[in-house]
């Protein structure tokens, strides 16, 4: 049979080219499909770069050409009345090792790396491991140490590492970056004023506390910027474009205290703390008759150069006015004040005390008050007194039988004359308001409680400042402890102000001349008043409970003591305020805060040039 493979051949030759061309198709579209996949990649990425991301690409390219940078605003200083500088910022250096990619310049330090690193590691007073491990072969720019003080940085300026080779200069091998650091010169001086330049949970600087915290805004000034164009080799254009916006430094603040005085009150101070085991100390120096603060001191104290070592943070709020508290029988003068001043009572008044007790259910004839009395000091019965004898002899009974003698509505509206539950606004971050309620839950028990400092509140700021219309003849000037704020532009200055005239200059005068007799007639313990008798000083002294942070009532075995007396007494030049938080070793005024009154007096008398009784 004959054979047909010659009529099949050319069919399988078909078969191939159909194969192959399809092949050859195929290829064609991956061919078309991967240039259509990157045109569409390069279209998005066109479209991403050109309006989606321009304002970046853009920012970049004119980082090539131009350069921009901060300018740190140099902050205010706090200065004492004197001059005496409290708190003003002081350059420091942050230190790199620098080097550009020049050849030249890298073989020189390279030859010299072990010199280097000992000198620059003497210098710094650090380990030469510490700099050595930073120094690699590749390294540009690397930082070595942060906060050295200017003569460090001098001196690594002029060290003489690299000899006299031409390529090398001052410095070489070295990049200082300066920065500001605030630095408080006088140390603890007056700490709870000034406060302190801190850090926020980022990391910037933030004032904290007293002057640095309320003001904060004001001391720190404005940051300045820079703008200029360079050409490639980083050099600047100067006939380009150029911006620069001026750092404007922080405003200066001088204080209205006096550094020699506040020197002496905290020294005084932390002497009668430590002896007296109690928790905390405050003063309050005033003029009466400007409402200038002299002296305001805290102990326990702490350094705003070295604000961190401060463990307990109560530690930094200035308690003479950040804590409010219920603060006794100094606020007996106010309510015989504003008796007298009602009208309701006069000079002769007087008050018998047959019990020692003023009975609270027969004085307001509220059932809930059944069985509860109001004690003396000392629960002995203080017998018949006249006004002056009250305030001696600080009798509860009868201060409450006084107060209501008077109109309630009068009563509150002249306690709000005397700024209790008003604030003042002295300028410091932590100041705090006193309490008294409204006047629509007043109530007889509240009167009682009131005559006598308690049931209301206030800052030692507060009751100074209360206490201190009696020693100005009846006018309540703003306590302030800024006297100026300048600038290069302006200075603004603060005058004495007047807050309000709650009583007469004749009630005040009275009532000023009652409360000698505290200190002359036994109000105090002998030893005292032997001490004071050289000089002519109104005083009352209050021992109050603490109220109970959880629940109602009164700590069991604690007290706060307070003390507050001017001098002269018909003329005052000063009026003084001191307070002890929880002293151990006694309980009462008398024992306490008089004697770190009266050492603290006797130690300023001549600073304040009061002279004695003629």
């Amino acid at each position: 049979m004959t054979s047909l493979s010659h009529l099949h051949a050319p069919r399988e030759k078909s078969k191939e080219n159909s194969t192959g061309a399809k092949i050859q198709k195929n290829n064609y579209k991956l061919v078309i499909t991967i240039l259509s996949a990157l045109g569409f990649i390069i279209l998005f990425q066109a479209f991403r770069w050109q309006i989606l991301e321009s304002d970046k690409f853009v920012l970049i390219a004119k980082q090539q050409y131009t350069d921009s940078g901060k300018q740190t605003a140099q902050r205010g200083q706090i200065l004492a009345q004197d001059g005496t500088i409290l708190a003003v910022d002081q350059p420091i250096w942050n230190i790199y090792a620098s080097l550009s990619n020049d050849e030249r310049e890298r073989k020189l330090f390279f030859e010299h790396k072990d010199l280097f690193i000992s000198t620059v590691s003497s210098i710094l007073a650090v380990e030469n491991k510490s700099i050595e491990e930073k120094i690699t072969d590749d390294f540009v720019y690397v930082p070595l140490a942060k906060g050295v003080d200017t003569e460090t940085k001098i001196a690594l300026e002029t060290a003489n590492i690299f000899g006299d080779e031409k390529q090398s200069r001052a410095g070489f091998g070295l990049y200082f970056e300066r920065a500001l650091k605030r630095v408080y010169p006088n140390g603890e001086l007056a700490s709870h004023v000034l406060g302190f330049i801190g850090k926020n949970s980022e990391g910037k600087d933030l004032g904290m506390y007293g002057v640095e915290g309320f003001y904060f805004g004001d001391i720190t000034g404005k940051e300045g910027y820079t703008y200029e164009e360079k050409d490639s080799r980083g050099n600047t254009i100067l006939t380009a474009e150029y911006e620069p916006v001026q750092a404007r430094s922080g405003k200066d603040f001088t204080l209205t205290i006096k550094p020699s005085l506040q020197n002496k009150v905290e020294g005084i101070l932390k002497t009668h703390v430590e002896s007296s085991r109690s928790k905390s100390g405050s003063v309050i120096i005033m003029n009466p008759k400007t409402g200038e603060i002299l002296s305001m001191a805290n102990y326990p104290s702490y350094n705003p150069n070295e604000y961190w070592r401060i463990s307990d943070p109560w530690i930094f709020k200035n308690l003479s006015i950040a804590d409010v508290y219920e603060y006794g029988s100094v606020h007996k003068p106010v309510t015989v004040a504003i008796a007298l001043e009602s009208g309701s009572i006069d000079k002769e008044y007087t008050c018998d005390d047959p019990t020692g007790y003023l009975d609270l259910y027969e004085a307001t004839k509220y059932a809930d008050l059944k069985g509860r009395k109001i004690y003396t000091w000392d629960r002995r019965p203080d017998g018949l007194q006249g006004l002056a004898d009250m305030l001696k002899n600080s009798s509860n009974p009868c201060l409450a039988r006084t107060a209501l003698e008077v109109d309630s509505a009068y009563y509150y509206n002249k306690l709000k004359e005397f700024g209790i539950g008003n604030f003042i606004g002295i300028g410091l971050q932590e100041e705090s308001n006193s309490y008294l309620k409204s006047f629509d839950e007043w109530t007889r028990l509240d009167i009682i409680t009131a005559s006598f400092g308690q049931g209301i509140s206030a800052t030692p700021l507060q009751v100074i400042s209360a206490i201190s219309t009696i020693a100005n003849h009846g006018t309540r000037m703003r306590p302030y402890i800024i006297s100026t704020i300048s600038n290069e532009e302006e200075t603004i200055k603060y005058p004495p102000q007047i807050l309000s005239e709650p009583i007469s200059p004749d009630t005040a005068d009275t009532v000023a001349e009652m409360m000698t007799h505290v200190i002359e007639d036994g109000g105090i313990s002998p030893t005292y008043i032997k001490l004071l008798k050289e000089y002519y000083i109104a005083g009352k002294t209050g021992t109050a409970q603490v109220a109970k942070k959880d629940g109602t009532g009164y700590e069991e075995d604690k007290t706060i003591t307070t003390f507050v007396g001017f001098a002269p007494a018909d003329d005052a030049k000063m009026i003084m305020l001191v307070r002890l938080e929880e002293p151990k070793n006694s309980p009462y005024a008398a024992s306490t805060v008089v004697p770190l009154w009266t050492d603290i007096f006797l130690n300023v008398v001549h600073d304040l040039e009061i002279s004695q009784r003629n």
